[in-house]
Order: structure tokens, then sequence, then C-alpha cells
């Protein structure tokens, strides 16, 4: 085994900022803008059908495209923030995520909109990049809060916009949820320059061009398969081939990096089993929630009539959804002082069995909903917990040079993790007019293994002192 490298060049010695709260705020707004453009879309996706006359498949390339592109600019931009200051490179990407809302506000086809779509993505590098400078000019409890906050707003975003998207989309129409985000981000570039101390540069190096066209290509390539495997088939030439090319993609991106002076990612800090657990775990936390969020919404608004529906509209949805958007939030302020007491193994342990029992709640009664709600709460804390005990880990994990690089590797396993539910939970719920209840207690006690499987895997994790 390669020894792990060090940093040999001396860390910067940064002030901390006068106003730490302040630079908190600021960067959690930018986390908040771009986690809520991942699913403020989603009730609107059948205004979009209508509005362009396209199919249901055409219509979720409006949410593909958004992680696809965030998938690939997240370590690219991370690694390029590590070297040329993360407060700019921040700027930056949302700069590009508000030129990208106002071109898909502007829509009058569906090609542009997807353009913007992919435009909004390079904001997914804010948390790897929002991460980075918090592990950069904070420390001890100040920090672990920091990232608490951070992580929970990662999913009170994702939450919130359910229910801000619904509103929008009845009151006004589906242009003003491109409006919003356009507008989060400009508020986010404002808060950014006022409150977060410019950036120390990294060491200088060539940008690695080589080992970004492979992981463009690898990753591209895997999550193109993964979106479209239920469309095309598992074992349709098309996924096979383009499985195949991932493959042999990241193969030759680690073999490449291995020999390169300044890689774009450091493999062999990432093959560290601490970090390797880490980035594992990252799967399940990405994997579990998107069963929920696929599942809940057509479990809720189905027909009184159907026998497990609750008849809600889209908004009334997303308000029973809130409650556990909240608790992610939640979830993730309350990670640091569970890992100040229990450490981070048995905290990562306790956020995926938390997870597990939610998910054996919702299974066992899916027409009830209090159950559902209360449950759903359960998923949403330990999601938050989760988040934030992997983002700990990783900073803590890493040299501070490599960390919003890293962050983004793992930010790219979280997508992977969200782009396997979507298709899993549309397979299951096929039979869902069929089955009844049965299809949506199946895709909940689905959830529930994959939590418990994701608890057991916990166990392997050896942080070291």
């Amino acid at each position: 085994m390669s020894p792990a490298p060090t940093n040999t060049a001396p860390t910067p010695v940064i002030a901390p900022p006068q106003r730490p709260r302040a630079l908190v705020f600021a960067l959690a707004i930018a986390v908040l803008g771009f986690s809520m453009m991942q699913t403020l879309l989603v009730p609107a996706l059948p205004t979009f059908m209508h509005e362009f006359t396209i199919d249901a498949s055409l219509a979720g390339w409006i949410l593909t495209s958004y992680l696809l592109c965030g998938a690939i600019a997240a370590p690219i931009l991370g690694s390029l923030g590590d070297r040329h200051g993360h407060r700019k490179i921040l700027i930056l990407s949302l700069a590009i995520f508000v030129l990208g809302g106002i071109i898909a506000a502007l829509a009058a086809t569906l090609p542009v909109l997807l353009v913007g779509r992919v435009l909004q993505g390079a904001s997914t590098a804010a948390f790897p990049l929002a991460l980075a400078i918090v592990r950069r000019h904070t420390t001890g409890p100040a920090q672990g809060a920091a990232i608490g906050w951070l992580s929970g707003t990662l999913g009170l975003g994702a939450g919130a916009a359910l229910v801000i998207g619904g509103i929008v989309v009845e009151a006004l129409s589906w242009h003003w949820l491109f409006v919003t985000g356009a507008a989060m981000g400009t508020i986010s570039i404002v808060l950014i320059l006022a409150f977060v101390p410019a950036s120390v540069r990294g060491e200088a190096a060539r940008t690695d061009w080589p080992g970004t066209l492979l992981l463009s290509t690898g990753l591209l390539a895997l999550l193109l398969a993964i979106s479209q495997g239920g469309k095309w088939g598992w074992g349709s030439w098309a996924v096979l081939a383009l499985l195949a090319l991932a493959v042999a993609a990241l193969w030759v991106l680690g073999v490449v990096e291995r020999r390169t002076s300044s890689p774009l990612i450091d493999v062999r800090t990432l093959a560290r089993p601490a970090l390797a657990v880490t980035n594992g775990l990252t799967l399940f936390l990405g994997f579990v929630p998107y069963l929920f969020y696929i599942g809940l919404p057509v479990l809720l608004q189905a027909t009184t009539a159907s026998g497990f529906g609750q008849g809600f509209t889209v908004t009334q949805t997303g308000i029973a959804l809130l409650p556990g958007a909240v608790l992610v939030f939640l979830g993730g302020r309350f990670a640091p002082w569970l890992i100040r007491r229990a450490g981070a193994k048995r905290t990562a342990i306790l956020a995926l069995a938390v997870m597990g029992l939610g998910s054996i709640g919702i299974a066992a009664a899916p027409g009830s909903l209090t159950v559902i709600v209360a449950f759903f709460s359960l998923v949403g804390l330990g999601n938050g917990i989760g988040f934030a005990v992997v983002a700990e880990l990783v900073t803590g994990l890493v040299p501070r040079t490599e960390i919003a690089a890293a962050l983004g590797v793992n930010g790219v396993l979280r997508t992977v993790g969200s782009a396997l539910g979507a298709p899993v939970a549309t397979a299951v719920l096929t039979g869902a007019a069929a089955s009844g209840a049965g299809a949506f207690t199946t895709l909940f006690a689905l959830a529930a293994v994959v939590s418990i499987l994701g608890a057991l895997f916990a166990l392997t994790l050896r942080v070291p002192r």
C-alpha cells in the first residue's frame, strides 16, 4: 500500500474572521440556494410537460441535467478552489449559477432551458467550497458547529423547496422558480463579498487537463447510464456501453492521477481506508432519501378512493414533508455534539439506524398521514446527522490543501446515490396501481434494508486518532 501523502508545504496562518457568524450565514445562504434548486422544480414537472409538449422521460432531464453537471463540476471547481482560492471560485460558481437561472427563466424552448440548468449545476461546488472555507477560517467547537449548520442547510433546502416550488407554480408561473434561484445566487454573492475573507492561494500548479477530461467522461457516462437505465433497459447495448466507458475512463483516471505531479484528485488520499469507508457511507445517505422524495409525493397525492392515498395537492404534499426537511437541518446542528461525545463512528451508525427506524415505521403503515409525517421526520433527522458526520470526517482526513477537491468527490458519490434512488423508486412504484399500498410498503422496506446495511458498513470505519 502506498503511504498516505503528506502536505510538506507549511500551512499558512490565517486570522479568524472578525464576524464568524456572518461568515457562516453567508455560506449557508449559498448552500441553501444550490440545495433548493435540486428539488424546486419537482412540483413543476407536469407544467413543463404541458408547456413544451414533452413526455415524463424528457421532463426528467430538467432535473437530471442539473445533477450531471453538478457531479462533474463539484470536484473540478473544488480542486480549482484549493489552488486559486476557495472564495474566488465560490463566487465564480455562483455567478455561473445566476447566469443559468436567467437563461432558464427566459427560455422559450426545452433546449434553452436545459442549457440554463446545466449552468446552474455549477453551484453544486458551493457545498465543498463552503466547507473548505470553514475549515480554513474556524477552529475547535466553532468549526464543528459551522459544519453542522452547512450540512443541515443542505437537507433543509431540498425539503423546503418542495413546498416553495409548489406555491410558486400555483401562484405565479414556472419562470419564477428560476428567478427565485437567480435572486438567491445574487444575494449569496453579495453576502460572500461582504463577510467571507479572501482565500489564500494554494500551491501554484498546472491544470490537470487529462484528469479533468477523464473524470468528466467517466462521471457523465456513469450517471447517464444510471438515469436512463430504466427507460433503455439495464441490459441494453447503450447502457452496457456507457457503463463500460465509465469503468474504463475512471480506471485510466486512477492510473494517470498516480503519475501526475499535481493531480486533479489525489487517488492515494481517497484510497485511505477511513476516507474510502466515509465515501461509501455517502452512497447510502444519498440513496435512501430519494426513495422518499419520489415515493411519498405519489403516495400522498393518490386519491382517497385508492385506499392508501391522501388526495393532497402539490403544496399540501410539500407541507406534509416539511417537518422531515426541518429535522435534516436540526440533525446537522445536533451532530457536532454527538460526535464530541460518542465519536464519529458511533454517530454514523446512529444516523443510519435512525433512518432505518423511520423507514420501517412508514413501511408498516403507509396509509397513515400521522405515521408518514412522524417517521419521515426520523429519516430526515438521521440524514442530517449523517451528512454532518461525513463532512466532519472528510475535512479531518485530508490535507487542508485538498479539502474542497475531496469534498467535491464526496458530493459526486452523494449524487450517484441519489441518481440510483430515483430509477429504483420508479421501478418499484410501477406496480402501485395494481398492488395498492403494497408497492409503497416494498419501497420503504427497501429503504429500511439499505439503511441497516449502511449502519453495518459503518462498523468498518476506523478513524485514526
